[in-house]
């Protein structure tokens, strides 16, 4: 398959996740926990970049030789405003990484079916970005619900041709999931979340999900 879906099960996460979707956890501690899980989620998604061949020399004199992920050659794309926590996370620990932005918004209004699908036209009305040819990317949003903004930019992403794709978020529905897939079509995606969760409700949020992550990060805007 063209998209290479890592559901990352391990237990201090899936700790961080249950807070994550719990209404009752404020603001402040919202973010920062979404901070930490972007680092946990970047830890597992470095099994995605390349790496190289590195020799060193230790105190005692010794020469051996190591792997050397190429964080360097990596650009992290945070996809605002609900990513900005977890994209520091992420580079929390590819130190070296560069980093972009893409805005992106959902048009509420413009909700349809598309077959069994729920979808919304997206604005974008900002894009920075590093070069991105030739690089690793690391494109990370918190939620996948219809996949209508998350493939908007990873299409434009993918124009740019990147040496890979890897997308990072918190919690995938089915249906995004999908929708991902039509558009990397041949393209090798790896893609890691905390949890993939069954459906949508109507107004296309994922159930039982965590609410509008940038609204429990920043207010309601």
């Amino acid at each position: 398959m063209p998209l290479k879906v890592h559901v990352v099960d391990n237990p201090l996460l899936q700790h961080i996740l249950l807070q994550l979707r719990d209404r009752e956890t404020p603001r402040p501690r919202f973010r920062q926990l979404l901070e930490t899980a972007g680092m946990l989620l970047g830890y597992e998604a470095s099994r995605s970049l390349h790496t190289r061949n590195r020799s060193v020399v230790t105190p005692l004199g010794a020469t051996v030789e190591g792997v050397e992920v190429m964080d360097d050659e990596a650009v992290v794309i945070a996809v605002l405003r609900a990513a900005l926590p977890m994209a520091y996370g992420v580079l929390r620990v590819l130190e070296r990484a560069e980093m972009g932005f893409a805005a992106a918004t959902r048009l509420e209004d413009t909700a349809k079916r598309v077959g069994d699908k729920l979808v919304f036209d997206v604005e974008s009305p900002y894009w920075k970005t590093p070069r991105l040819q030739g690089r690793d990317v690391v494109l990370v949003d918190p939620m996948l619900a219809t996949g209508s903004t998350l493939t908007r930019i990873a299409g434009r992403v993918l124009d740019e041709e990147p040496r890979s794709l890897i997308v990072v978020t918190l919690i995938a529905a089915r249906q995004g999931l999908s929708r991902l897939e039509e558009t990397v079509a041949e393209r090798s995606v790896d893609l890691y979340a905390a949890a993939v969760d069954p459906s949508l409700d109507e107004r296309g949020f994922i159930v039982p999900g965590l609410g509008d992550a940038g609204d429990r990060c920043f207010g309601e805007a």
